[in-house]
């Protein structure tokens, strides 16, 4: 069968089975061809499958398109996974209707795997440059999601804010900061030290107030958590 057949029948695909088949053989055959002809037929792929996670009526083959998104720009299989990054945060944020009901494990799923998408821009062995990061406005949306009352996709949310190089943008800093205010204040030390990261990369005067009295924290552990992020922001 042809990488043109293949490609038509995965843009057709109805179930999550038959999407894992088709892309498992066009993957063995793209190997064979030179990288250039390699990167425009992933495109190519990688369009078909944000099809699916968009539109498709069916949440497990929305669930495998997303999964496959995932796994291609961690193998940095792409020049610039923008893509992907739009696609998974549109799957997290957009509208249920009736055809395409979905659920909040199904936003959990979607944003664990946006940070899952950060690894390969990380040291010691990072696959892509900071060049081709995605621009902030593509986690713009995101920012609705955290006045949702659920811990788990607010913790997930944080970890991709921290992620981000700087969160100074009025659509993520205004719902972002007084969560953040929260979490600095918390009894709970893993939530201040997981917060030294965000509110080092905001230059609000309260986010740093904040940050400037974790370094001092009674817990050993939020102290250094605080003093390093200090020190990585002034070294930027």
């Amino acid at each position: 069968m042809s990488i043109s057949e293949l490609l038509r029948q995965v843009e057709g695909v109805s179930s999550p089975q038959q999407l894992n088949k088709l892309v498992n053989k066009l993957q063995s055959k793209l190997w064979n061809l030179p990288k250039e002809e390699q990167t425009l037929l992933r495109e190519r792929l990688v369009e078909a499958l944000a099809t699916h996670v968009l539109q498709s009526s069916s949440r497990p083959l929305r669930l495998e398109g997303a999964g496959w998104l995932r796994l291609f720009a961690q193998a940095a299989y792409l020049p610039q996974p923008e893509q992907v990054f739009v696609t998974l945060v549109t799957a997290a944020t957009q509208n249920a209707t009736s055809d395409r009901p979905i659920d909040t494990s199904e936003r959990a799923a979607y944003l664990s795997m946006i940070v899952d998408c950060f690894w390969p821009f990380r040291y010691p062995f990072p696959a892509y440059t900071w060049e081709v990061f995605p621009a902030n406005t593509v986690f713009y949306a995101l920012a609705s999601l955290l006045s949702r009352p659920d811990d788990y996709m607010r913790d997930t949310l944080m970890s991709i804010f921290a992620a981000l190089p700087t969160l100074d943008d009025a659509d993520i800093a205004t719902p972002l900061l007084p969560i953040a205010l929260q979490w600095a204040n918390s009894v709970d030390s893993e939530r201040r030290r997981r917060i030294t990261v965000v509110l080092s990369r905001m230059s609000d005067h309260e986010a740093q107030k904040a940050l400037s009295r974790l370094q001092v924290d009674a817990d050993p552990v939020v102290r250094a958590s605080a003093r390093r992020a200090a020190e990585n922001v002034q070294r930027a």
